[in-house]
């Protein structure tokens, strides 16, 4: 056995052995996370369940105007907060009109007769009228119901805010996952082809084992490296799409 075929079955025995334990991380890391979603779906174990291993490669179109106009008419809460707002401010209106007096008016004609002291002309009036006379109550009424509306009022803008800056902070994060995505698809590429080159030298007798395997590596982590970066940019599309309360479009990009 020649020096060069014996670095090669070292090279095969030590790739063989790191991929055995690799294969018990990965069986390890499957097992955790089915347990984890069978905790997040509300069932003991995942047996009987068929999961659906898709993931998408496909660019999300989104616009922050529009993320955010979706998600201030579906979040449950803001829109809690409006009605709420909405019914204090009735509420405002009805002690106005409480506080506010009845208002009347009467007209008469008085038609005199032959004698001289007699007394002709008309009579006009407005009359107030409370429907009740504790004046000081009604007005303490209207000041706690604008007080009750402000506070919604406050309530209400805070609402909005919130939802603001969680639609701002998921968009965000979606860009920058499909920047990073971007970046590590031109890496892969990059790292196959230098397999690619290393592979041929290897067979030519240009190159050795260990840079052969170094350039394996390379690519093997690129790959890791491009399928965690498009797992999260799937996750941060999932969280916008939570944020705003409704599914985000795909394109026809590919990734």
């Amino acid at each position: 056995m020649g020096k060069k075929a014996k670095i090669d079955v070292t090279t095969a025995e030590y790739n063989l052995g790191n991929a055995k334990v690799n294969l018990i991380k990965a069986k390890n890391t499957l097992e955790l996370a089915a347990v984890e979603l069978a905790n997040a779906v509300g069932i003991p174990e995942l047996e009987g369940v068929i999961l659906k291993d898709k993931l998408n490669n496909k660019k999300y179109e989104v616009n922050f105007p529009e993320l955010l106009k979706t998600a201030n008419e579906s979040r449950p809460a803001l829109l809690a907060a409006k009605k709420s707002m909405d019914a204090a401010e009735l509420n405002v209106r009805s002690a106005k009109r409480a506080f506010t007096p009845d208002v009347s008016g009467f007209a008469g004609y008085d038609h005199g007769g032959r004698q001289i002291n007699s007394d002709y002309g008309y009579q006009v009036g407005v009359q107030l009228n409370y429907s009740n006379l504790n004046l000081m109550l009604l007005k303490k009424q209207v000041d706690e119901a604008k007080a009750t509306y402000n506070k919604y009022v406050a309530d209400y803008e805070q609402q909005k805010q919130n939802v603001y800056l969680e639609v701002k902070s998921a968009y965000i994060s979606l860009l920058n996952s499909h920047d990073s995505l971007d970046v590590s698809k031109l890496a892969l590429q990059q790292a196959q082809e230098r397999q690619y080159l290393a592979f041929r030298r290897y067979q030519v007798g240009l190159g050795d084992a260990i840079e052969f395997k170094d350039s394996e590596n390379t690519y093997l982590n690129a790959q890791l490296d491009y399928y965690n970066n498009l797992l999260n940019y799937n996750i941060n599309a999932a969280e916008l799409e939570r944020v705003i309360g409704a599914p985000i479009k795909e394109s026809d990009i590919d990734l």
